[in-house]
Formats: structure tokens, sequence, C-alpha cells
């Protein structure tokens, strides 16, 4: 229930000017908490704009400023969130939840009437199809609204917008110089001096790609300087870290644009007034932040924010819990029209003409316990919880997987997927990934897969196969069978990754997994606030809703479209899955038939 559905609660503009005892004795009234937890907030001096940017992580860190349980550290970033308006997991995660099933009856009534024409399909296939375009446009819209809540459940409540993260930054970061020794250089010739960028004059109103590209071509001019160590790569149209696309990057001569060499980061942002704005430096800002999650043992990066006319400085620091702190230098000109050249200017280059490791570049390498050391050769992928890269084995020349956690939070996941894949090595299955080194936050296996392409009748026999025999070994549901969990190896394997949701039949533990491809017991479950029934079926569901839905998949080259019964008409193609679930046995069945062949191919597997 919300604690604020009798008296409306003040704006977050207002709540962020509350001193310290306005804000407890606010707190007091909403939350009602006792005496002991307010007085720690106010020992620790919090005031209402800190107050706004508090996490769950930072209440319980234990050691921490604050250590406080887990009952009241919920209810204050609860009550956090819905001062920003936001709902962490309550009635909007329940209204689209809600919304989802009534779409799923809906989306089988219109296909009930589009089985019922399928003899006149030939006359209406266009029609057909665009209906179900739409339908599945709608279903991936509401999937992308689940996604974010379902995001927001496992993420840090009480995190900002740019504009605000920007204001965070430089109330509670600490203007300096530059760390370095500037440059003594100086430049002849007019390339290199900032002097023409697009946007100088006042009226004038250059396009964001017209500024980004005279940038990069000064930085290039740039690199007959004595000493240039790092180039300035354009990398704005390239999702270089993880989805992220930076404008550019440092990156020393030679190297591959990877996010494991990425040894700075930059930002071009138009001003619209004498300083950059607030967005515009959490903008910067968290981009410095990405690199350093990308980069695990990495403890600084600097950030260039600039508009070809100014620049300034940022360097972003990891500090405990994967928390961060900021220093920044004042805005300086970059513009070089004199005989001496300008701070900005020297700032530029001094960061061109430094080694990677005085900007807080390490070699990218974990270390375990038992001595062993992986190398890390370039990063996969990016997901919720974890960075995954390709790493070599020391003194070997065995290619591994290293999966690493993002931050504190997400450790119980790996636990539970380190737990559970020791348990599953007894299988020696070649659908399951081996585990050979760990820490707390890293797990390292073999082999190195990539994406599934298409799945072939054998996949699913062994995707099958292999659930059974966790099943009814282990009593482990997997939860989280999704296209992007099924992987192949060099040796046409197809694996079951990502084993950190799993859970112990029976068990009783809070929802982890796949929301999007749930079956409806569970979503109502949800919707219920039940306990939920962790049984072998939800996996097998899973997997023929994740093909319904991801429509991804392809069986020797036909898209999979996998409803009730689909037919694909421009190859006269049915598909039909049917799950038949009994009291004590599930038996599933797979037909595929096709007119053009006339093949009947059928896989049965029985539990």
């Amino acid at each position: 229930m919300s604690t604020t559905a009798c008296t409306p609660l003040p704006s977050i503009d207002e709540v962020k000017e509350f001193g310290t005892e306005k804000l407890i004795n606010f707190l007091r009234e909403k939350l009602q908490l006792k005496e002991k937890y307010l007085t720690i907030l106010r020992d620790q001096e919090v005031e209402g704009r800190t107050f706004i940017f508090i996490t769950l992580e930072v209440l319980t860190k234990k050691p921490g400023h604050f250590e406080l349980p887990f009952g009241p550290a919920q209810r204050i970033v609860t009550f956090i969130s819905e001062l920003r308006g936001e709902e962490q997991g309550g009635s909007q995660i329940q209204d689209i939840l809600r919304s989802l099933m009534k779409f799923e009856e809906k989306f089988e009534k219109k296909f009930e009437k589009v089985e019922g024409t399928v003899g006149k399909v030939e006359k209406t296939v266009g029609n057909v199809e665009r209906a179900v375009r739409e339908e599945v446009g709608e279903l991936k819209r509401e999937m992308k609204k689940v996604r974010y809540f379902e995001e927001k459940w496992f993420s840090s409540p009480g995190t900002g917008t740019e504009t605000e993260k920007g204001q965070f930054v430089i109330d509670h970061g600490a203007i300096i110089g530059l760390p370095l020794t500037l440059t003594q250089d100086r430049r002849r010739n007019t390339l290199g001096k900032f002097q023409k960028p697009p946007n100088i004059l006042a009226d004038a109103k250059p396009s964001e790609d017209e500024i980004q590209e005279y940038f990069i071509d000064e930085c290039k001019a740039l690199r007959t300087l004595s000493d240039i160590k790092l180039h300035v790569g354009d990398t704005h149209s390239i999702p270089l870290l993880d989805t992220r696309k930076p404008d550019f990057v440092f990156i020393q001569k030679g190297k591959p644009l990877d996010p494991l060499n990425v040894v700075a980061v930059g930002e071009i942002r138009k001003r619209t007034g004498n300083n950059f704005k607030n967005a515009d430096i959490g903008h910067a800002v968290a981009f410095g932040e990405k690199v350093l999650q990308l980069q695990p043992r990495r403890h600084h990066v600097y950030a260039v924010l600039t508009d070809c006319i100014n620049i300034r400085i940022f360097i972003i620091a990891r500090e405990n819990n994967n928390c961060f702190s900021y220093r920044y230098t004042a805005s300086e000109s970059l513009t070089y029209d004199t005989s001496d050249p300008p701070n900005g200017w020297k700032y530029l280059v001094t960061i061109m003409q430094s080694s990677p490791d005085l900007l807080g570049w390490i070699e990218p390498s974990i270390k375990f316990e038992d001595g062993n050391t992986v190398t890390l050769v370039r990063s996969i992928s990016a997901g919720r919880t974890s960075i995954v890269y390709e790493g070599i084995l020391e003194n070997s020349e065995r290619t591994v997987v290293v999966k690493k956690a993002k931050n504190e939070s997400y450790l119980p996941c790996f636990t539970n997927e380190k737990n559970a894949l020791t348990k599953l090595s007894a299988l020696n299955s070649p659908h399951l990934p081996k585990l050979l080194l760990s820490n707390e936050d890293t797990l390292v296996m073999t082999p190195l897969c990539s994406k599934v392409k298409n799945l072939q009748i054998k996949d699913i026999e062994n995707i099958i196969e292999t659930l059974k025999a966790v099943h009814s070994n282990f009593q482990l549901v997997h939860m989280d069978l999704r296209k992007y969990n099924l992987l192949r190896d060099d040796d046409g394997n197809i694996l079951i990754i990502d084993w950190g949701y799993s859970k112990k039949q029976g068990e009783n533990a809070p929802f982890a997994g796949a929301l999007e491809s749930m079956p409806d017991n569970i979503l109502q479950s949800l919707i219920n606030e039940d306990q939920i029934n962790y049984e072998p079926k939800i996996d097998l569901i899973c997997l023929d809703l994740g093909f319904g839905i991801d429509l991804g998949f392809e069986i020797w080259n036909f898209k999979v479209f996998n409803f009730a019964s689909t037919y694909k008409y421009n190859e006269l193609l049915l598909i039909k899955v049917n799950f038949i679930h009994a009291d004590l046995d599930l038996e599933y069945i797979i037909h595929i038939h096709t007119n053009h062949n006339n093949l009947d191919h059928e896989i049965k597997i029985i539990y």
C-alpha cells in the first residue's frame, strides 16, 4: 500500500531543499520509521539532495554508513521511488502483467479467427500478415514495459535522470586542476587549433554530425605532435560500450576498437549558454561509469566533455560497492587563437600524450586465489547482471568464457549459478557449460560459444533430454529459458547457459526469471502475490513461449511462429507443437509437416 494515500507528496524538487531535521520529520510522519533508524540518518547528516540518491545497497551494506535491516531500507528506497513518481514492482508491474494476460486472451481469439479462414489464405494473406504483425508489435511493446519494470526490481532504486546525475556530480564532486603535467607543445598549423568550429557564431545552427566531424578532423591533425600515444576514435554511431555510443574514445595506436581497450571517453554536446547543462555533464559521466563497469580491474577513468569551443574534464573513480566519486576541472577554452595555447587545448593534447596507465587503464586480467590468471581478450556481451568476456587461461592457449558481475547486488545470482554448475558437472553433458574457476563475482567456463542462427530438430531433442536429466537428477528448474540462453559450440552442440536464476523444485523463494516466457499460472501468482510453485514444466513452457514470443529461431531456415498451430504461407509450412501435461508424466510431441516435400518428422520424448 502506498505511504501517500491520504496526503499528497511534495515534489522531488521540494524534497531536495529539505535540511536534515526537516527530512527526518518528514520520514517520521510518512514512514513511521523507528527512531533508531532516523537517528542513523541524522548522524550521517543526510539532507534532501543526498537522500534522493540513496540506494538499497548503500543502506544495507555491512560494514557501511547506515547498516539498516532490509525491511526499513526497502521502505525507504520504495518511498524514494514514489517521490519520483515510480512504483518499484508495485501496481504498475501488476497492471502490465494483467494487460499481458488480457492481451494473450485477445490474441488467441483473433488467432482462432485466422485459423478459421485458412482455406481462404491465398486471398487474405496480406491482411493476415499485417494483422499478425500489428499484434506482435503490440505484444513486443508490452514485453518492453515488463522488461523495464523487471529491470527496476533488480537495479538500484533512486537512480536519477542525467540532469540529476550532473547536478549530483557538481554538488558532491571536487573541482581540481588537471592532475597531469601539462604539455609544453605549440602548434603552428591551423589544423588542430580548433579555430573555426561550425558553432563558433552565436546564430550558427550546425548539426551534431557537423560538429562531430569537425572535432574528429582536428584531433586527427594533432597526431603529428610529438609523443602522441593515444588516438581519438569516432564512435558516435558504434555501440561500443555495451549498447551505448560515446561520441569518441581515446585508444592506443594500433589497438582494435573494443571496450577493454578504451583508455578515456568523450562526448560532444552543444551548449545553450556559457556553461554545459547538468544533463550534458550527467551524460558524459555516465559513459565514464560504463567504462569502469566493462573494465573490471580499473579504478578510475577520464571523461571529456566539449562543444569544440570549450572543454571540461571529469575523473570518475570506483569506490566501494561499485559506487563512484567525481573530480572535475573548470570549463576551459579549446580554441587556440593566440601565440600561447589555452588550458583547454593543453588538457586535450596532454591526455593524447599520456600513457594509458597514467589515465587509469590497466591491462585487463583477473587473478584467482589458486594462482591462476585469466587475460581478458575482448568483451562479448553485457546482460542485466553481468559482463561476459572472451579470455585466455595463463600458461595455456585455452580459450575460456569469463562472466563477471556488474555489481554486488548480483552476487547471489553468481553463487547460485556456481552451485548449479558444480552439481550439473556430474552429468558431463556436452549441452551444459563446464565451470573451471570462480571467485565471489566471477565465473570462468568453457566452451566459448556463438549465437544460435537456427535450431535443428536434434537441438530440440537435446535440449529436452538435457532438461529431463537436470529435472530428474537434481530437481533444478532453469527459470530463464530464452533464445539468448541457448548457444552453439564449435562442435555444433547446443548449450543451455545462464543458470543464475535456477530454483530447486518446491523451493520457497522470491520470483526470478524470464517474465515474458512465463506460463499464465506464474504471472497470476505474481499478480496475486502468491508463493511461486517451481516445477519442471515451467522450463518446457518457457521454451515453447520463448520460440513464440521471440520469433527468432528457425528450423531448417523456416521461421517458427509457434502458437497452437501456425502456417507460414509462402512455404506452406505447418508446425504444430502440443504440450500434454499429465499428473505424473509430461509428453512433448513436435510434428513438422511440409506439403512441399511430404515430410513428416516427429520427436517424442516422454518423462
